[in-house]
């Protein structure tokens, strides 16, 4: 006796449009998600290079200090020596007085903080003086 095969399907040779638009829309969440994450790692990046930044800067203000015997009266005396230093010498390049959001770091001698010092600081990404994100070096 032979027996007779069943009834055969055929074989599916390609995704259903469901599936491939299910697929595309967990594509797109993840990649959200990994474009917010990363937005939020380059911020964190900015903050801590600009606290890298200045304490470069500040080691170039104590080197300043040491040669010319005063403080520097700004940054831009740390790029070009004004003509009354008793040492000319660039401490630092014209770049390395901008911080990451492109703007010049604020520097006051005396400081308003530190009023025995000098006040270094950054407006942050809003680019204003006085708001919550400024950054000090203390």
């Amino acid at each position: 006796m032979k027996l007779t095969s069943a009834v055969r399907r055929p074989l599916r040779a390609a995704f259903t449009l469901m599936e491939m638009m299910l697929v595309l829309a967990i594509i797109a969440i993840l990649i959200a998600i990994g474009a917010v994450t990363l937005g939020e790692v380059d911020e964190n990046a900015k903050f801590t290079a600009a606290e890298a930044q200045m304490n470069t800067l500040k080691t170039a203000i104590v080197q300043y200090k040491t040669l010319n015997r005063t403080t520097p009266p700004s940054l831009e005396a740390l790029v070009t020596p004004p003509a009354n230093a008793r040492v000319k010498r660039k401490l630092v390049k014209e770049e390395g007085i901008i911080d990451p959001w492109g703007n010049k770091y604020q520097y006051r001698t005396p400081g308003r903080r530190n009023t025995t010092g000098y006040d270094l600081y950054s407006m942050g990404p809003d680019k204003k003086d006085g708001g919550d994100d400024d950054i000090f070096l203390d």
